[in-house]
């Protein structure tokens, strides 16, 4: 509730003005006295009412950027946008067993909802686009590497993020995958929005000293606004999904970065 007033707060000035209109007409315009009293009361309440109602309602937010770019806020479920990004590490590990992948990660969820009997499916889609060993093991890739692949008619991403051993992975290896990351989504050119998580959230179990989601979303438009200072002239296309339940977490840091409510 905290985070949800603290929006409503930062929209008041931008409500009131509206609202202001009609006090001016109020003040020239000949009207009882109680009802204009009750209609003034109003203009200064509902201005802090309706943005307060929005933050819990509205499901989709303009972002703001430096550039050009296209950015939105959504909540809902990543699996029901037509091309999304899943993170793994850089030896694209997929099998939810808990040795690499987390059962309950974005990546561990995925594989239970659309591979669930056939992870070996997978596996052979993403090893056919990558380098392997003598082994037919995938040699590790470079943070940030991504390659794309068409399942059950939805186009998903597949970003190299983490290691397998957290404890050699470099203490910058978020700006690392992060940058390169964004530079590759920068060159898709079939024109989709390209639906991403809370890329460094707890849920994605990357160890990247991320203790809230409200620090993981200013940290990804951080990373967004510097990708746009570097990149004038590229345009990238994103919707951030963000689970329903963290709503309240990363409401009023939404409010920083919209475009009007």
């Amino acid at each position: 509730m905290n985070n949800h007033f603290k929006y409503a707060l930062s929209k008041y000035t931008y409500w009131f003005t509206g609202f202001a209109t009609i006090i001016g007409v109020i003040a020239i315009v000949p009207v009882c006295t109680p009802i204009a009293i009750a209609i003034v009361i109003a203009c200064f309440i509902l201005p802090l009412i309706i943005p307060l109602i929005v933050s819990y309602i509205k499901n989709e937010f303009r972002i703001k950027t430096i550039g050009h770019s296209r950015v939105t806020v959504a909540f809902g479920d990543l699996f029901d946008e037509e091309c999304f990004v899943i993170t793994t590490n850089r030896n694209f590990d997929v099998n939810p067993d808990g040795k690499y992948v987390a059962e309950n990660s974005v990546l561990g969820l995925f594989v239970q909802r659309f591979f669930p009997n056939n992870i070996d499916e997978l596996e052979k889609l993403i090893s056919s686009q990558l380098s392997l060993n003598e082994n037919g093991d995938i040699i590790p890739e470079k943070y940030g590497k991504t390659i794309n692949v068409s399942i059950h008619n939805k186009l998903v991403y597949f970003m190299a993020f983490t290691d397998r051993e957290k404890s050699k992975q470099p203490n910058d290896f978020y700006l690392k995958s992060m940058r390169a990351f964004l530079k590759e989504l920068s060159k898709a050119n079939h024109g989709k929005i390209i639906s991403i998580p809370l890329i460094g959230n707890n849920n994605n179990l990357s160890d990247t000293g991320f203790h809230s989601s409200e620090m993981t979303f200013e940290s990804l438009i951080t990373m967004i606004n510097e990708f746009e200072i570097e990149n004038p002239k590229s345009e990238l296309k994103l919707k951030i999904v963000v689970l329903p339940e963290n709503r309240a977490d990363i409401i009023k840091s939404i409010a920083l970065h919209t475009r009007r409510i």
